[in-house]
């Protein structure tokens, strides 16, 4: 008769697993030690930046108007300028000789990130091996942002024009990369070349040679499995006696494919018929397992082809959207200026860390022993449910020493 469960004693039981939990916790401890060591130390500096809404709107009558625009988010105008060419050389070059080592202009770019706050706040964060580098160039891009807005927004054309190509330069060397990925593997791995039209007909381009490969190497896989199940049902109904009702599955150019004849084998006696069919069993397995494991690798350049189609596309989607802005700010400014281009200003300075932003021992170190102790919990949980009937025993051998 089984015993009622009881909470104390089954972590009772778990305690005698105590080494099952304590274990993968220690080694996951280690792993994230080791983890956090190797991870390089990077210290984050933020300045905190404020772009209210323009409330002045500059007219074709050449008179302001006090006016609240609120379809016109400036922030979202500025934030964008934060990781121009323009700022960041402006940037570096405010505090040139100060850092500890150099920096170019597209590494600032890559450190440096703009988040938006409450209200018309946005912070801009540098991430640096050291902490008053760090402070430093956060502070530095702060204080170029507003000399960058005054310069497009003032109406200096030749600065708006740099910012431009700068950007314009970037989003052709992604568009570039998308023609050539299509030009190469198709839009979709699918096919290549451009969609035309000939006497009322739609004609694609060649079909991409990766996708033809693809789709031969599944059709030889398709077919070759379906010729083995026909040798596997032939030599089931000769262990029967039945091989003729089924052989004649097997008149299929596969069979000629490696050296047999239909009619050579109809004249086979059972014992040589069941010798040939295993021998072409064992070829057909071993040439189905090499085209298996080229599919799959085929299966895995495809998934990294289209993993770097899915980046191309994102990248130069972002660098577009960028021209546009831009494109459409040049317009802008041809109609009208904006009074308050400076309004921009810097609400709280960036100050060198004290502590660095990665590694995050804290953070590794928790989720290495949360992951360490349920991991083991399971184990324990695992050895005991296993173990059941040998500690219930023990339990019930243990229970009446104890009553004595």
């Amino acid at each position: 008769m089984d015993q009622p469960f009881r909470f104390s004693l089954y972590l009772r039981r778990l305690g005698r697993h105590w080494k099952l939990i304590v274990i993968p916790a220690a080694v996951a401890l280690l792993a994230a030690i080791l983890f956090s060591f190797l991870t390089p130390v990077r210290y984050t500096a933020s300045a905190t930046m404020i772009a209210p809404k323009p409330q002045l709107v500059w007219r074709w009558d050449n008179k302001v108007y006090d006016i609240v625009d609120l379809r016109f988010d400036w922030r979202a105008e500025v934030m964008p300028l934060v990781k121009t060419q323009k700022t960041a050389e402006l940037a570096l070059s405010s505090v040139e000789g100060q850092l500890n080592r150099a920096y170019d202009p597209q590494e600032l770019i890559a450190a440096t990130t703009v988040k938006p706050g409450a209200g018309s706040m946005f912070t801009i964060s540098v991430k640096a091996p050291d902490p008053h580098d760090a402070a430093l160039l956060a502070n530095a891009l702060a204080a170029a942002l507003p000399k960058t807005v005054a310069d497009l927004y003032a109406g200096s054309q030749d600065a708006f024009a740099d910012a431009a190509s700068d950007v314009r330069q970037s989003f052709d060397e992604w568009d570039e990369k998308w023609r050539a990925f299509r030009a190469q593997h198709g839009i979709g791995l699918g096919f290549t070349g451009d969609l035309t039209t000939a006497e009322g007909e739609q004609l694609y381009g060649n079909q991409s040679a990766i996708k033809q490969e693809l789709v031969i190497k599944g059709s030889d896989v398709a077919n070759l499995t379906v010729f083995l199940d026909k040798i596997t049902r032939v030599l089931a109904a000769t262990e029967q006696g039945e091989e003729n009702n089924h052989l004649a599955t097997l008149d299929t150019p596969n069979l000629a494919h490696y050296g047999l004849d239909f009619d050579s084998l109809r004249e086979l006696s059972p014992a040589a018929l069941t010798k040939t069919l295993q021998t072409l069993q064992q070829q057909v397995q071993s040439d189905l397992d090499v085209l298996n494991a080229d599919l799959l690798t085929l299966q895995e350049e495809v998934a990294k082809l289209l993993q770097e189609k899915e980046n191309i596309q994102r990248t130069r989607g972002v660098w577009y959207d960028s021209v546009k802005a831009l494109e459409n700010k040049q317009i802008e400014m041809e109609v009208k200026r904006i009074v308050e281009g400076q309004r921009v200003q810097q609400v709280a300075e960036a100050l060198p860390p004290e502590q660095p932003s990665q590694p995050n021992w804290l953070l590794n170190l928790a989720l290495a022993l949360t992951a360490g102790l349920l991991g083991g919990l399971f184990l324990a949980v695992i050895a005991v449910y296993l173990g059941g009937e040998n500690e219930r025993a023990t339990d019930g051998q243990a229970a009446p020493d104890q009553r004595r």
